[in-house]
């Protein structure tokens, strides 16, 4: 009967060993707890053993109270063992749960890792892109720079001649910035200066044309009130005073305020 329950006893304790052993991963202070009362039970366990070896050793009758005493101890190692059978089994739950909870987020990193990392591809992609759009605008604006300096350059060589009087070179520079940039923020300045050389040269029809093509095309430019004052002097050098008289008029009415107005004004009281 002794044998028999040392046995239980011996059988408990290595399985309780074994789960100590497993729920390493459980939560520390719970493990702990269960291990020193393992241990504490194991040497109670052993003390009795060895007090039921001595007596099967001297094959005494043990007495009634001593035998009393030792299946006390033997009920209450039992019922200590049960109690950490159960703590063992709470203990496997737990780290049936933890296992679980580590394999879910495992699965739930591992796909966060895989959403972020497509998501970084995709960022990366725009970001090339971006690049590349960038590249190509720095570009465009390097070739627009590129040219338009070109064109201020010839515009500003034609703007030389014109003062050293060099009045064909400097509408063939004109025509030529005219023909690389017809609409650019120099144009309308351009077509004046055409006139003005024309002018200079006593060519008055064709600076007529040239300064009509500031008014009409450019009708905004800042340009317009000296088109108009200039072509209705070249009307007066052509010997065209009625011609002249309408263009001054137009002025007038069209730039009030504008110092070519008033120039015009004084025009067409000495035309009366």
């Amino acid at each position: 009967m002794g044998k028999m329950r040392i046995n239980r006893f011996c059988g408990l304790a290595g399985g309780l060993a074994f789960v100590l052993g497993v729920a390493a991963c459980a939560p520390t202070d719970r493990v702990d707890i269960l291990e020193r009362r393992v241990i504490s039970l194991a040497q109670q366990q052993q003390q009795l053993v060895q007090r039921i070896q001595a007596m099967d050793k001297r094959n005494v009758q043990a007495g009634q109270e001593d035998m009393q005493q030792i299946r006390r101890t033997q009920a209450d190692l039992a019922s200590q063992m049960d109690q950490l059978q159960a703590e063992m089994l709470r203990l496997n739950g737990l780290i049936e749960e933890i296992q679980h909870f580590n394999n879910d987020r495992d699965k739930a990193l591992k796909e966060l890792q895989a959403g972020m990392e497509a998501r970084l591809a995709k960022v990366e992609k725009e970001i090339l892109l971006l690049q590349k759009s960038a590249k190509a605008v720095r570009q465009v604006e390097e070739a627009r720079k590129k040219i338009a300096e070109q064109g201020i350059d010839l515009y500003q060589q034609a703007l030389d001649q014109f003062k050293d009087r060099k009045y064909k070179e400097a509408k063939r520079s004109l025509e030529a910035y005219l023909k690389k940039f017809p609409n650019g923020d120099l144009a309308p300045n351009a077509y004046f200066w055409m006139g003005e050389c024309e002018y200079r040269m006593d060519r008055y029809e064709e600076a007529i044309l040239d300064y009509q093509k500031v008014i009409t095309n450019f009708p905004k430019s800042t340009k317009v009130p000296d088109a108009l004052w200039k072509q209705g002097m070249a009307f007066l050098k052509l010997g065209d005073p009625e011609s002249a008289k309408i263009v001054f008029s137009k002025l007038l009415k069209l730039y009030p305020k504008s110092q070519q107005a008033a120039n015009a004004k004084k025009q067409l009281q000495r035309l009366k």
